[in-house]
């Protein structure tokens, strides 16, 4: 996800990429174009940042404590020394890696576990990006996501610190977590953003750019199940799920579902409501009667 704080660092960033395509309208038009800002698509993404606000203390204090609980007990299990075996930094750099492949696995898993896809199909189903389109989520996906990723990213810190850092305090592994928190916030804006901003072919075998992420959303079938990667293409590219920009591509953007109301696909209940419906039909499938 990402947090309005860091639209702050964002705006710079945006600024520098306006004056380099020496775009012809002005900044703020450019950067917040109202079709985009207005839409109700957007509106929708507000409703549920808010929601996601009121929730959020639970998220990320949930975030911290699972993983850290996680990672320290795998971590007793299998240390074996009492002495580090390589330096902090490159046991942080590990970490960090770990961190991000267990991200790429829970976005994975929430694409293509049947039943969790109606959850996460609410975030997909965003007709325009903005930043604050990383808050469309169901809060069913903020304990989903919850478990599933940070019981990944704890079992993967436990493995490590337990092999290569037996020595690392609870409180040390609560403050890594904490900086991964702040890390994830920081990076997503432009991952849900109108602006197209690949970093070729070269690169985007190695990180996600923007470009990357927005073809993720995109309804075209060849772009399905692809850049499942947060930050790094890498886990992508190793398993078979790697899209690489070739050119500026025409997006569409949304969920194509027969069975949702269409009039009623931006709104809060609705949305709210609607993947629980799917889940209980996925869960008891009707029988036909013969």
């Amino acid at each position: 996800m990402t947090a309005p704080e860091y639209l702050l660092f964002s705006l710079p960033i945006a600024w520098l990429i306006y004056r380099f395509r020496k775009v012809d309208n002005g900044f703020w038009s450019w950067v917040m174009p109202r079709k985009i800002w207005f839409h109700r698509s957007h509106v929708l993404d507000l409703k549920l940042f808010i929601i996601g606000r009121l929730l959020g203390f639970f998220n990320v204090f949930g975030r911290l404590s699972l993983t850290s609980v996680v990672a320290v007990g795998v971590a007793s299990l299998v240390g074996q020394s009492d002495g580090a075996v390589v330096s902090p930094i490159i046991l942080t750099v590990l970490l960090w890696l770990a961190a991000d492949f267990a991200s790429y696995c829970s976005h994975r898993i929430h694409h293509q576990i049947h039943l969790l896809w109606p959850l996460h199909a609410v975030h997909h189903s965003a007709q325009v990006l903005t930043p604050f389109t990383a808050y469309r989520q169901h809060p069913l996906v903020l304990v989903s996501s919850l478990v599933i990723n940070s019981s990944l990213i704890g079992l993967f810190q436990g493995l490590l610190i337990g092999v290569l850092d037996p020595g690392t305090m609870i409180v040390t592994i609560a403050g890594i977590n904490a900086l991964f928190v702040l890390a994830n916030f920081a990076m997503a804006n432009f991952h849900h953003s109108h602006l197209w901003i690949s970093f070729g072919p070269l690169f985007e075998h190695l990180v996600i750019s923007p470009a990357q992420h927005q073809v993720h959303h995109s309804t075209n079938p060849k772009h399905f199940n692809k850049n499942y990667g947060h930050t790094l293409a890498v886990w992508d590219w190793v398993f078979g799920t790697l899209y690489i920009i070739e050119s500026e591509e025409k997006i569409t953007l949304g969920v194509e579902d027969a069975s949702k109301d269409k009039n009623r696909e931006n709104d809060l209940v609705y949305n709210l409501t609607y993947p629980l419906v799917q889940m209980r039909s996925r869960l008891f499938p009707k029988r036909n009667d013969k």
